[in-house]
């Protein structure tokens, strides 16, 4: 990073399995620059290096120089907020101080968050869930996470709650051992289904699809619809967020999702009606909930 660093401003890297993608946020607000860069660069021996150098990219090219990263981390992250347990789509990140080592290189401070609990602080800082709790969000992006909001804040069980895509599930006619549900509900199952198919990703969920087509489709979001449910059952939110790259796809059928999650849904006499909302801030949530994340108020603009 080049100095003076600016107090007052965040930048933001939000690592995917596809993308890494940085913003900015500066005096409380998000900034208009944003770039996304490859997730490829990261997969070699110095990831850790090259993603110092994304973001010394990035802020060249915005003109910012700030004090504090906010980088997600797209799997299992240790109770020290440093240590990147696994990452399924990013093994080169596995077992690294993230933290640590990328503060080291840019001589800034570096916080890491799971990239769900940031969207989530997001939604709840300014997007679908404002001052809201007991809210459960899931994503439906290369993997499937999800986060959950509590009255007291996020609720981590042990230290790495709620990495859902990794339920195991046996689908024997499929696989004749147990596979992580997120392979059969995720975005990257979503590309294999448009590579069987032969049809852009985007074509899956056209009303005009063949009959093949629309019967993987049917499948994929009984799962999704299924994975959401049994989320709900365990923790009885108030409002079910759904977020991601999946349900952000064109004509991706959003209202039978819900239908279907209603169909799942445990039903008990005189409980409240579950609040189904989407996620309306997209990856700047991930600015947002780096805002939400800061303990300077003149930074995070309170």
């Amino acid at each position: 990073m080049t100095s003076p660093s600016d107090p007052r401003t965040i930048a933001v890297a939000e690592i995917g399995g596809t993308s890494v993608k940085v913003g900015f946020a500066q005096g409380g607000l998000v900034a208009p620059y944003s770039r996304t860069f490859s997730t490829e660069r990261l997969r070699q021996a110095f990831p850790v290096s090259e993603l110092a150098s994304i973001l010394r990219e990035a802020c060249a090219e915005a003109g910012f120089s700030p004090k504090t990263v906010v980088a997600t981390v797209p799997g299992f992250l240790a109770e020290d907020q440093d240590t990147v347990l696994n990452t399924a789509n990013i093994p080169e990140l596995n077992g690294l101080r993230l933290a640590s080592l990328l503060s080291k290189e840019l001589d800034v401070d570096v916080k890491l968050e799971r990239d769900t609990v940031l969207q989530l602080l997001g939604e709840s800082h300014a997007g679908a869930v404002v001052g809201a709790h007991d809210v459960l969000a899931i994503y439906f992006g290369t993997g499937i996470g999800a986060a959950y909001l509590g009255t007291d804040g996020i609720f981590r069980g042990g230290g790495w709650a709620l990495e859902i895509g990794h339920m195991p599930v046996h689908r024997p006619d499929m696989h004749p051992t147990p596979q992580r549900v997120e392979a059969f509900a995720s975005g990257k199952a979503l590309a294999q289904l448009a590579d069987h198919h032969r049809v852009k990703v985007s074509d899956l969920f056209r009303s005009d699809a063949t009959s093949a087509v629309r019967a993987s489709i049917d499948e994929f979001i009984w799962t999704q619809a299924c994975i959401a449910a049994s989320a709900v059952a365990l923790l009885s939110p108030r409002i079910l967020l759904l977020g991601g790259g999946v349900v952000d796809v064109g004509d991706y059928p959003r209202e039978l999702l819900q239908e279907r999650i209603a169909q799942v849904l445990p039903i008990i006499s005189g409980v409240y009606a579950l609040d189904i909302r989407w996620a309306s801030l997209g990856w700047q949530a991930a600015i947002h909930g780096a805002m939400s994340l800061s303990d300077d108020v003149a930074l995070a603009g309170v």
